[in-house]
């Protein structure tokens, strides 16, 4: 069975002068029996495959693709040049400028004076100073004895012998000392009596056991020191 050199379409009545499916004038030259004609196409088609087409649908195919391409390019370009045409100054003077922001320090009273004082305050933190004693004053001659008991309560035995213990208490310095053994601690009552450096004096003395011994009596004091005394139990 013929087929059209056209568009290779099976020509059934022979006699046909026009091909039924692309309408062209039929021609000779295709194979009885095949649907592929056995000759190239006319001027004016193109074959794709086992399809012929006219040369003007693959013009306008072509013509089609290319304004696609166009017009995507010029799509893109406006895009571009509608966020990239403009630039901000930021170094205008215009700029605002930024207020506060949250938890800044509100601005004080330029106006407002701090309190003034009238010197700086002095701290309060001084260390409790320790207490020292110095050496009595030779015409204070109740201070003498007081001191004299002072270095004994202390157990300074020496200072209280060259106070005066030397003078009253025996040629023995380990004796004198060893006459304190029993006693704790030794509260004193002392006054300057009218005569100058007599002092009358009453002590309360008390002891290892527990017990209170009291003495009472006077002390003289010359130069600073005790130089003799006479002293009682009650």
């Amino acid at each position: 069975m013929p087929s059209c050199t056209h568009c290779g379409a099976l020509q059934e009545d022979a006699a046909a002068t026009l091909c039924p499916n692309c309408g062209m004038p039929r021609e000779s030259g295709t194979a009885a029996g095949t649907a592929q004609p056995a000759a190239d196409t006319r001027h004016g088609y193109v074959r794709v495959g086992t399809t012929v087409l006219p040369q003007w649908l693959l013009w306008l195919m072509a013509a089609l693709l290319v304004a696609g391409v166009v017009t995507a390019v010029v799509l893109s370009s406006s895009t571009d040049s509608s966020y990239g045409g403009t630039t901000v100054d930021v170094s205008s003077s215009d700029t605002p400028t930024p207020g506060p922001t949250i938890g800044s320090v509100p601005p004080t009273d330029l106006t407002s004076s701090p309190p003034a004082y009238g010197g700086t305050l002095p701290p309060t933190d001084f260390p409790s100073p320790t207490p020292t004693y110095s050496s009595p004053s030779p015409d204070n001659a109740s201070a003498v004895v007081e001191e004299y008991y002072r270095d004994i309560n202390a157990r300074d035995f020496s200072s209280a012998w060259d106070l005066g213990g030397k003078n009253i208490g025996g040629n023995s310095y380990t004796q004198w000392v060893s006459g304190y053994n029993s006693t704790v601690t030794i509260s004193l009552s002392a006054v300057d009596s009218g005569s100058a450096g007599q002092v009358s004096a009453v002590l309360r003395a008390v002891q290892t056991d527990g017990s209170v011994r009291v003495y009472q009596g006077t002390y003289t004091v010359s130069g600073g020191e005790i130089i003799s005394a006479s002293i009682k139990e009650r």
